[in-house]
């Protein structure tokens, strides 16, 4: 029975992973160490806006290497006037209050998405064009039976009327009877008057900005919390350890795998 039930999870695990990695304009893992973008762990956080193309971080690198690049290419003349510090980007803390605009887009996202709502789904995003096809909602959600319990929680961005959302959510999983904990990441931007999730591309400051507040105490705090949430989750079901040592099995030989071919 138990080599049955990992047979099953494996496939599960096999199909989830493989076709439902949470897809953003900008997927940069939370954690740099032992990072995993599957949906409906709480291992670590994504960066979610997940509408677009498939995960392509090499894009974030290519521009950091042509900055890299240009700069080294174009020596300033020597001045005697001394070159004044760039003011560096505010730091804000969670906001006390979520504006119930946002609340109700994230939970019209994860409708949208569970539903493979496609037109719904390109309502809520900046760029329509990045919306995934009804395919591709259907493979990423084959096996979450629903996300509940929809906690948004908001810093400010570097310019006005932008956000940067970390919604925690669970993920009930098909044949698995607990919820596991889980937590996303978005960029929000005010268009026509509406907050919309963020789907084009980020300029190099925006992703280091974006990127370093991964690090904000009240951000580790969040995924902590998330963290701990999951464990005790595990602890309770076995059904949702073994799904979930099935996708840590699973990420870690594919990043084996990714290792030697490189």
């Amino acid at each position: 029975m138990v080599y049955i039930m990992k047979l099953k999870y494996k496939k599960i695990i096999m199909l989830t992973t493989m076709s439902t990695m949470l897809i953003g304009l900008l997927t940069l893992s939370i954690s740099k160490d032992n990072s995993k973008a599957e949906e409906g762990t709480n291992i670590d956080m994504v960066q979610e806006t997940d509408a677009a193309i498939e995960e392509d971080s090499s894009s974030v690198t290519a521009l950091a290497e042509a900055s890299t690049l240009l700069n080294m290419s174009t020596i300033p003349e020597p001045t005697a006037t001394p070159i004044p510090t760039p003011t560096p980007m505010p730091i804000f803390d969670f906001e006390k209050e979520v504006d119930s605009e946002i609340t109700a887009l994230f939970e019209d996202y994860f409708t949208a998405k569970k539903s493979c709502d496609v037109d719904k789904i390109k309502s809520l995003l900046t760029h329509k064009d990045k919306a995934p096809s009804v395919e591709e909602l259907q493979s990423k959600t084959e096996y979450i039976d629903d996300y509940r319990n929809i906690k948004t929680y908001l810093k400010k961005g570097p310019v006005e009327n932008a956000f940067i959302a970390y919604v925690y959510q669970e993920i009930k999983f098909t044949g698995v009877n607990t919820m596991a904990p889980g937590l996303s990441k978005f960029y929000l931007l005010k268009e026509d008057g509406q907050y919309k999730i963020f789907s084009g591309e980020m300029d190099k400051e925006l992703v280091e900005y974006y990127d370093a507040r991964n690090e904000d105490a009240d951000v580790k705090e969040l995924l902590d919390m998330t963290n701990q949430r999951g464990e005790e989750a595990k602890a309770k079901d076995e059904d949702l350890k073994n799904f979930w040592d099935s996708i840590d099995k699973l990420a870690k030989e594919q990043m084996s795998k990714a290792a030697d071919n490189n």
